[in-house]
């Protein structure tokens, strides 16, 4: 059996002894090795080299967790696999980000089956030792304007996590449980994300669209857009075709943008008609 050593940073003392039970239950040959309830000894467990796995509470008292990571990496430190510990409904904004960097999160109240989930998630990763890029990236989203963030991680076959600037994705594509990413530069990439995954996670940024179950586009490289036949044209020169369920809301939104984009001109003058 595997062996992993485990630490909690946790501020409320039952909750700790909540996840040390639930942990010990899974029987998986899980080690709770250390835990924290304040920043200070989150600080000393997050650079204790033995420790594989961090379950990290956001809130703790007289700041957040993500504090103590900033200034850790700041001091050139190497952070354990992390998974964050978030209340029902709280820390929206910060829940979107962790998404972003392709980290994971757990919500509380925990139950068996979703920390089971996690741990198995860990456990299949071929590389177990997160990259500090992936941190890094989530506290510059935290920072910045998460209404409308310019790049996202994307987790690649075998757990490689790449960023990638949103302006360079055409659309994605469903692929059975997987997603196709195809590129402006013509390249395609495979996530291990399922379109829904995707649809959600770009939910209300305004350059992405939905145009049929397998597929969301990027307005920006939309050039062409005829609602008769619901024939769109990207500036690769690849056609796509919306379903008629979602071709009512693609006309909609393509004439709710900006007059200052570059869609307009072409896009109006097909309206019309």
């Amino acid at each position: 059996m595997i062996q992993i050593n485990v630490g909690i940073v946790e501020d409320t003392l039952e909750y700790i002894e909540t996840l040390k039970f639930l942990i010990a239950d899974l029987d998986k040959g899980i080690n709770v090795i250390a835990t924290a309830s304040t920043m200070e000894e989150a600080r000393v467990l997050l650079t204790n080299p033995d420790i594989q796995l961090a379950f990290l509470d956001i809130q703790l008292k007289r700041g957040t967790i993500f504090d103590v990571l900033e200034e850790l990496l700041n001091k050139g430190a190497s952070l354990p696999e992390i998974i964050f510990v978030t209340a029902h409904g709280s820390f929206e904004f910060a829940t979107k980000a962790i998404k972003y960097a392709c980290l994971d999160f757990i919500t509380k109240p925990v139950s068996s089956d979703h920390l089971l989930e996690a741990i198995e998630r860990f456990i299949r990763k071929e590389n177990t030792k997160m990259n500090n890029s992936q941190v890094h990236f989530l506290l510059k989203l935290l920072k910045g304007n998460m209404h409308s963030p310019k790049s996202l991680g994307v987790i690649l076959p075998r757990g490689v996590v790449e960023f990638i600037d949103l302006n360079d994705i055409l659309y994605f594509q469903s692929d059975s449980n997987i997603s196709k990413l195809k590129m402006k530069n013509q390249h395609v990439k495979l996530s291990t994300k399922n379109l829904g995954y995707y649809i959600d996670l770009l939910q209300g940024n305004p350059n992405f669209i939905q145009i049929s179950k397998q597929c969301l586009v990027n307005t920006n490289h939309i050039k062409k857009y005829n609602h008769r036949d619901k024939s769109l044209l990207l500036s690769n020169q690849e056609a796509l075709i919306a379903s008629h369920r979602f071709n009512r809301h693609l006309k909609k939104e393509l004439l709710n943008k900006n007059s200052s984009n570059s869609l307009l001109s072409d896009l109006l003058s097909l309206f019309k008609n």
